[in-house]
């Protein structure tokens, strides 16, 4: 919601410091002290901002499109961080600038864009998210004023270029095929359930489309946050791309598979003679490191790159044996049962994760596995498809919050060892369900109606259930063979 803005409250404001100066005057002073109408009181999830507009700057709250401050060309957002179990500032969610219109937004050009007005001058106002604290005791940290064209060339570039993707499905009439995976920095994001379930209408065809706004991406926001606004000075960032004419005819997808297809088809062997380094086989990593010396001889790990951070693209090397298949499903970081049993589907956390990762599967074939020879098939840039994500991983994830509610299902057998094994009634891989739940711990550890069993440790290996149970922790896979599916599709494709 935006302020009303013919507001004399709003004209006050004769600069963008004004505004910045009344903004300081907030820092650090619980939001309880400016809830002039007990938003506080509701789960609406705009109702900081609400609070922020109408307590702190002193306007009332409508649905104007242009920037909250019109006369100076200023968008104002109040928007979360949190701190992640690394300790390392991170943003919660995916900044949203403003309803894509798909009647409209393909008539005008990025610069002269309704995106382009709120992306040009932003003060950012952030807040620690913490599950531990009241929000009426959250407060404003940080202030920031961004600045579009003070952003590195590249970054402009990329964004501009992420526009452009969005609007040119809207002008082939595929708005109902855009996705957060088409793009790099910025996004076009659903609202939450609501908006997924509210189609609308689009120019170029009779397909109706989910409803989607312009939004800078989660990953986008965390690097902003650790560079520039918590002034990290530990961060040295390094970049894939120092040729700005590459951006002018190629997507960041592009060109990291650019930068990789000359090595396809070549031995670990061939490639070690086109390098300087030979690089040590013996590491565990040592597949990822060949891919990140391609990328850019001067890291080990290609993740730390400016564009892979900001983007959220991650490195997935996958071996595949002679016969075409590959030994492990694909891992994702434990959760916790308290907290999935609280989310719903389109603000769960592993729907945020697959929405906004990317993931470069760099694809080794067998050679000879006992001398870690391998030849370099393929590699390419691949996310989630939401219909997917939205459908088969919904199911699972829906399946795994029910069974958590309700109580899951424990068998208790002996083996043949003298040990005892314990299965549960969690989605397996044996359930062909593209994802499934099972543990990622060392070590197992159970308490199931008071009994212990495993010998792992609660602190490490153990997750509590909400009826009091502990089950070993547990995490989503994504099953080998949807991944041999995915590489066959992507080989099938030269």
């Amino acid at each position: 919601m935006k302020p009303e803005n013919n507001s004399k409250s709003i004209q006050e404001y004769k600069s963008i410091e004004d505004v910045i100066e009344k903004a300081k005057q907030a820092l650090n002073v619980p939001f309880k002290k400016f809830d002039k109408h007990n938003r506080l009181l509701t789960k609406s999830k705009g109702n900081i901002g609400n609070i922020v507009e109408e307590g702190i700057f002193g306007y009332h709250i409508n649905s104007d499109q242009r920037p909250d401050f019109p006369h100076l060309g200023l968008e104002l957002k109040v928007t979360p961080y949190k701190y992640t179990k690394k300790k390392q500032i991170s943003a919660k969610e995916r900044l949203v600038l403003t309803m894509i219109d798909y009647m409209e937004d393909y008539k005008v050009p990025f610069r002269e864009s309704n995106c382009m007005h709120k992306l040009n001058k932003i003060l950012m106002l952030f807040y620690n998210h913490d599950f531990n604290v009241p929000k009426s005791d959250y407060y404003i940290s940080k202030i920031y004023l961004y600045l579009f064209d003070q952003l590195p060339q590249k970054d402009r570039i990329i964004i501009e270029n992420d526009y452009n993707t969005i609007i040119n499905k809207i002008k082939t009439g595929h708005a109902e095929d855009i996705s957060e995976g088409d793009t790099f920095y910025l996004g076009a994001c659903t609202k939450g359930s609501t908006a997924l379930k509210s189609l609308t209408t689009q120019a170029f065809s009779d397909k109706k489309a989910k409803k989607r706004a312009f939004s800078l991406k989660t990953s986008y926001m965390t690097q902003l946050l650790r560079s520039d606004i918590f002034n990290n000075s530990a961060i040295t960032e390094q970049s894939l791309i120092t040729n700005l004419d590459e951006l002018s005819n190629h997507t960041i997808k592009e060109i990291i598979e650019n930068r990789l297809k000359p090595y396809h088809g070549k031995t670990l062997s061939e490639i070690d003679t086109l390098h300087h380094d030979k690089i040590n086989r013996s590491s565990k990593s040592y597949l990822r490191t060949y891919i990140s010396r391609i990328l850019k001889n001067t890291v080990d790990n290609a993740e730390d790159l400016d564009e892979f951070k900001k983007a959220n693209i991650k490195i997935k090397t996958i071996r595949r044996n002679k016969n075409g298949t590959i030994r492990e499903s694909m891992s994702f970081p434990c959760f916790k049962f308290s907290e999935l049993i609280q989310q719903e589907w389109y603000e769960s956390d592993i729907r945020e994760q697959f929405a906004n990762e990317k993931y470069l599967f760099c694809v080794f074939d067998e050679v000879d596995d006992s001398n870690h020879e391998y030849t370099f098939r393929k590699a390419f840039l691949w996310s989630m498809p939401e219909k997917i994500l939205d459908n088969e991983v919904k199911e699972v994830w829906e399946d795994t919050k029910k069974k958590a509610i309700e109580g899951i299902q424990f068998n208790i057998f002996p083996t043949s060892t003298g040990s005892t094994k314990i299965t549960n009634n969690l989605i397996n891989k044996s359930d062909n369900m593209i994802v499934h739940i099972r543990p990622h711990s060392a070590r197992a550890f159970h308490i199931i109606n008071g009994v212990q069993y495993g010998n792992g440790s609660m602190s490490r290996d153990g997750d509590e259930l909400p009826n009091g149970d502990v089950i070993t922790k547990q995490c989503f896979w994504i099953n080998n063979d949807f991944i041999v599916k995915v590489i066959n599709d992507n080989l099938n494709d030269e």
